[in-house]
């Protein structure tokens, strides 16, 4: 496994990009997302692709927790889940910026919608990654 752990500070629309596609296919538990005091925060377990293909009937990728913070936001809205529903997993498709929001886009119409004047976004990996069997399937 990668024992490099990225830190990243997103500024802009394309810095966003990259986050984006670095958490495609992230799970996120809804108990670990939350908002206070202008911050979104959260913990998704982003998927790394295996190496290189591989064989296919063994294709195996790893998962790693990663946390994100969202600053200088105004206002949040969501769509699609309860924030009560603390159990429940979503799928992350995107984030995208939209004009003076940031969507979090998941799959089966839920969203999180962060009101913000600029991007200030930072991530970072939280401990090791884990091997998984389990593929993201698109």
């Amino acid at each position: 496994m990668d024992a490099e752990n990225l830190k990243l500070t997103i500024a802009d629309d394309d810095d966003l990009m990259v986050l984006s596609t670095l958490l495609q296919d992230a799970t996120v538990l809804i108990g670990d997302m939350g908002y206070d005091d202008g911050s979104f925060m959260m913990v998704a377990a982003r998927f790394i692709s295996p190496q290189g293909g591989g064989d296919p009937d063994n294709r195996s990728g790893q998962r790693r927790l990663m946390g994100v913070n969202f600053s200088g936001l105004t206002g949040i809205k969501r769509k699609g889940f309860s924030p009560h529903d603390r159990d429940d997993v979503l799928n992350l498709l995107a984030i995208r910026a939209n004009g003076t929001t940031i969507e979090l886009v998941f799959s089966g119409a839920a969203m999180v919608r962060l009101e913000c004047p600029s991007i200030k976004v930072y991530a970072a990996d939280l401990g090791e990654g884990w091997v998984t069997s389990f593929q993201p399937k698109h």
